[in-house]
């Protein structure tokens, strides 16, 4: 059974479709937002003024710097150096997320772009492209890209223990469904190839 969004239910498909991606953006915003604090807090905590800074991004001047630093929810004040573990593991960490982020935000928008009412391919020439075994093959590994790549949103709000089960299943049914179109593929080939090869003689 496909899930229904409840705040989207009963609304056409093309609002539907745009409320999905609107929803991407704002993560991919907030991934790219801690992102950018993370960066900056390693820069000013390796001992950078914010003159410097502001010059090499930007070309801001030390207050607008500050300025953009706490519009982005920047909270430290650096009235004392850290004194704690180096920020290499923070950056890393934060720089992970990003291309993580974007990896699932480019499949899920790829995705969305191929089945949105704004973009529709003509039915004929998608019936046609729907014949090919491959094209179907094609269709089915992208959707089990999507569902793997997703999961590392979804992990994060599973945190229960029906949650979990319920992203189990899930990535259960994709691989599934992805290992049927497999085989049934490579029964068209084998099909396709023995009438090539003809008839025994």
């Amino acid at each position: 059974m496909k899930y229904v969004d409840p705040a989207t239910a009963g609304e056409p498909p093309a609002i539907v479709q745009s409320v999905a991606a609107l929803r991407m953006m704002a993560r991919a915003h907030e991934t790219v937002n801690h992102a950018e604090l993370t960066l900056i807090e390693s820069i000013i905590d390796n001992g950078w003024t914010w003159e410097r800074l502001g010059s090499v991004y930007g070309d801001r001047s030390k207050q607008a710097m500050q300025q953009h630093y706490k519009r982005r929810g920047g909270e430290r004040n650096w009235r004392e150096r850290p004194s704690g573990p180096d920020s290499r593991a923070a950056v890393r960490e934060a720089m992970e997320r990003v291309i993580l982020n974007f990896r699932a935000t480019d499949e899920a928008l790829t995705n969305t772009m191929s089945d949105a009412v704004w973009n529709e391919r003509d039915p004929e020439q998608e019936a046609q492209r729907r014949r090919s075994p491959i094209a179907r093959l094609t269709d089915s590994a992208e959707e089990l890209v999507q569902l793997v790549t997703n999961r590392v949103h979804t992990e994060v709000d599973a945190t229960t223990v029906e949650g979990k089960r319920t992203l189990i299943d899930k990535m259960i049914a994709g691989i599934e469904q992805h290992r049927d179109t497999l085989d049934e593929t490579i029964a068209e080939l084998r099909r396709r190839r023995a009438e090539l090869d003809g008839p025994p003689e």
